[in-house]
């Protein structure tokens, strides 16, 4: 199998890379770079698929796969893998792929999405494969318990989120479900025709797999990645003894270390773990493959990253799937083995002989570079236009209690609730919760007590059975602290509760939608009132109280980490925090204007008030006459003013899509400094609909952006050319130190110069040495008001500048401006 060190071909004839590869081996970016730009409308590697509102930072692939390839030359290499803690440098693997195997034909078929990438999704045909976004909240993203029929038609959740009409009401993603404060929604197949290229020897089994991805800010739940999978076979052959699971590449170490995957170990744990479940103790049963660091790196490697299956299709006879959910075979492998001496497996006969071998290979405790297989499985048969699930999660924890207690979070909100839908008390009664569809007869529908009842349902006639009983009693009888419980607690199917809805996990209000303007030596955020007006994703309550503006100093940009994988959670700093007036500490209003000391956002403060009631009233009646359209933006107002305006006047009539705004003005900031800003919401707890205190609240790293303030611009009445210079002069690494980032791929020294307060125009910046010589050509568009404009002090060589005194010139393309020139000073 390829390995570390040695060439990994994903696409042949298309993309070859190196993986952990010494630098003399390695093709030249420009040698493959050309080749990866036919791959941008396929493969997402521009970071957007990275779960960061967690304490877990994961990369999302849409082809298959979890994790970045830190270390390699491949795209999202400097993306977090599996980072933890979050921002930290600290990562846990190295790339982790979904495998899925069956006879086909009798013949053994693994289709995988690591290392060899067979699921893929669509070519460059299908400008939809994308990753799309989604959070609890979002508009068409109801789910039950609330009232999940977006459009009204009937029907829930039958449009998923996919770019796609999937109903074929001329609509698209007008009804789906969103789960957890950030989800990723992707799709992909196993016959794409650039696999089938690359992978003759291999035979797709003609699956269409729909990837979600969900992760939650509040503590209990950050620490953990939850995925659900849907299977579907589109061909036109039934696929027999159907394995799913993971081949994972764990790899615990500080990025910036040589070879910190060399020290690993790997294992598996199962059993029955006490989880909190509001205020009680519950159990859940735990089947868990894992990965850590052997020596903790002196304390800074001290986690265990976990991947547990947490559902698919059981049958208590064992007959047509796994009497339980868990892991059914689980190996693990290090080194350069062949196959045949425990080494990876290279085919698709090997792959499924160690998916369906039902056996589970010792905890590797001896430090080495590992990766595992764990599988589940045998499903027996996938017919055609049939679909099966898989739901699993990544945990993290402190040492191997920490992520044991990780995964029993992420069973317990996999297993969410139980509810009445159908609002039919006489299902889900007696911990009979499944549903058996007639002609039947002979039905036990409680094998479990000593009653021995025989059932029969026609055609038509659902008869309900108790199918996990022997689960249900299981768990009764563990060790778990029961209090005052009853056997009927640990039962599903009770009270009239039919409908089991996954992933339910009460939190915090989601937080507003934001944006973030820079100024010179000021940082605006504006904000809506979504947090508000979106009701409690469990209780169905309103229940919010108030918000917190936090920012982040200090970030230097850790190896692995980028501004769109944010800071690390130890440089938030709480800014402010109001709330509603309702004897609720601290009681510090918000709802006032900000010109009376409030957070309410004034776009025409600087009117006077009949040219102001002119606007209003012109955006008010263009929406009452053409309520779907919008409205034209008046000259000499911003778009940014405009679209307020338009969400405020919609507000005002009581129109769909009607927001509230706020505002808050941060002016304890230096212009080239990097700061991260984040609005978070909070909740009160309701008794008998009154607030008694705070309840939940919104973590920073779930809403959060990036920002530098910049000098303005010079306007050409008040240019004046001794206002031109450059930050910090001298340049030297003590003066740099403030603002200096780690260098990446787009930033390769992480340091910077500013030429600042530019003219108002189009220009070009050269820098020259004291004799002359062209250092360096930048071109600044300050006709949008930004005056500044950042060198990171590489020659157009490609070459760090050396010690010295280099003179500069700026030149306008207006010649209302005049050419200014100028000098600095930069000390190695």
């Amino acid at each position: 199998m390829i390995r570390k060190g040695c060439m990994l071909i994903a696409l042949a004839a298309v993309l070859i890379f190196l993986l952990h590869s010494p630098a003399s081996a390695r093709k030249e970016d420009r040698e493959w770079s050309d080749k990866l730009k036919q791959l941008d409308q396929i493969w997402v590697f521009d970071g957007t698929g990275i779960h960061n509102v967690g304490n877990l930072q994961m990369h999302v692939c849409n082809w298959g796969c979890f994790g970045s390839y830190p270390g390699s030359n491949w795209p999202t290499a400097e993306y977090p893998s599996a980072q933890w803690p979050a921002n930290s440098g600290v990562e846990y693997l190295y790339i982790a792929g979904l495998w899925i195997g069956a006879r086909k034909g009798g013949i053994p078929v693994v289709s995988t999405g690591a290392y060899q990438i067979e699921l893929r999704p669509p070519g460059t045909e299908d400008p939809n494969a994308k990753i799309y976004t989604a959070f609890e909240g979002i508009q068409n993203g109801a789910r039950l318990p609330s009232p999940a029929d977006d459009d009204k038609d009937g029907l829930v959740d039958e449009d998923w989120q996919n770019g796609e009409d999937d109903d074929g009401d001329g609509k698209i993603d007008e009804d789906f479900a969103a789960i957890g404060k950030q989800m990723f929604t992707c799709w992909y197949t196993d016959d794409e025709a650039n696999a089938v290229q690359v992978y003759p020897e291999h035979t797709p089994l003609h699956l269409f797999v729909r990837q979600e991805s969900y992760q939650w800010e509040e503590e209990q739940f950050y620490d953990f990645v939850g995925i659900e999978y849907k299977i579907m076979n589109y061909g036109s052959d039934i696929i027999e003894d159907v394995y799913v699971g993971f081949f994972a590449d764990g790899d615990a170490g500080p990025r910036d270390r040589e070879q910190y995957w060399m020290d690993d170990c790997t294992g598996l744990w199962k059993g029955i773990r006490c989880a909190q479940k509001g205020e009680r103790q519950v159990p859940v049963r735990m089947s868990v493959a894992y990965f850590y660091d052997k020596d903790g790196d002196e304390g800074m490697t001290t986690g265990y990253l976990g991947i547990i299956f947490l559902g698919h299709d059981i049958d208590p006879l064992g007959d047509n799937a796994p009497k339980k959910v868990g892991i059914t075979s689980y190996q693990n492998f290090s080194g350069d083995q062949p196959y045949e001496n425990g080494g990876d497996p290279t085919n698709d006969y090997q792959r499924y002989e160690l998916m369906s071998k039902g056996s589970e290979d010792r905890n590797a405790e001896v430090p080495r570079d590992y990766r595992m297989l764990m599988a589940t499985g045998p499903f027996r048969e996938l017919l055609p236009d049939s679909t099966m699930t898989l739901q699993v999660a990544f945990v993290m924890g402190e040492g191997l209690e920490g992520m044991l207690a990780s995964a029993a979070s992420a069973a317990m909100a996999y297993q969410g609730n139980w509810f009445d839908i159908d609002g039919n008390p006489q299902t889900g009664v007696l911990g009979r919760e499944t549903p058996l569809h007639g002609p039947v007869s002979g039905i036990d529908p409680d094998s479990c007590d000593a009653d021995l009842e025989l059932l029969a349902a026609a055609r038509g006639e659902i008869l309900w059975i108790n199918n996990d009983c022997f689960e249900e009693i299981d768990l009764w009888e563990s060790d778990c602290p029961k209090g005052d419980a009853v056997f009927e607690d640990y039962q599903t199917g009770v009270g009239g509760k039919e409908t089991n809805v996954h992933w339910l996990v009460g939190s915090a209000p989601p937080p507003p939608n934001m944006r973030i303007l820079p100024y010179d030596h000021r940082i605006v955020l504006l904000w809506d009132n979504f947090s508000e007006v979106t009701p409690d994703v469990s209780t169905l309550e309103l229940d919010f109280e108030g918000y917190r503006i936090w920012r982040a100093d200090g970030w230097k940009r850790p190896l692995g980490t980028s501004v769109l994988s944010g800071p690390a959670r130890e440089l938030w700093q709480l800014l402010e925090e109001r709330d509603l007036i309702n004897s609720i500490l601290p009681d510090h209003d918000f709802k006032k204007p900000v010109s009376e000391g409030g957070w309410e956002y004034e776009p025409l403060k600087d009117l006077d008030d009949n040219k102001k009631d002119e606007l209003i009233a012109y955006f008010e009646e263009n929406l009452w006459y053409y309520p779907l359209d919008t409205v034209p933006c008046p000259p000499g107002m911003s778009n940014l003013q405009c679209d307020t305006l338009e969400s405020l006047a919609r507000h005002n009539l009581g129109f769909e899509g009607g927001l509230q705004y706020y505002q808050f003005d941060d002016r304890d900031v230096h212009n080239g400094m990097h700061y991260f800003y984040s609005i978070t919401a909070y909740d009160h707890l309701l008794i008998d609909g009154t607030p008694v205190k705070p309840n939940k609240y919104g973590d920073p790293s779930s809403n959060f952006q990036y920002a530098v303030p910049l000098s303005d611009a010079q306007a050409t009445e008040e240019y004046l050319d001794d206002e031109v210079y450059v930050v910090p002069n001298p340049a030297t690494t003590e003066s740099m130190a403030p603002w200096s980032l780690e260098p990446n791929m787009d930033d390769p020294t992480g340091i910077k110069v500013e030429f600042r307060n530019l003219p108002a125009c189009r220009s070009t910046v050269r820098i020259y040495t004291l004799s002359g010589d062209l250092v360096e050509e930048l071109y600044h568009d300050g006709s949008g008001g930004r005056g500044t404009l950042r060198w990171d002090l590489v020659s157009r060589n490609g070459q760090n500048v050396t010690s010295g005194v280099y003179l500069f010139s700026v030149e306008p393309d207006d010649g209302e401006f005049n050419r200014t020139i100028g000098k600095f000073v930069i000390i190695r």
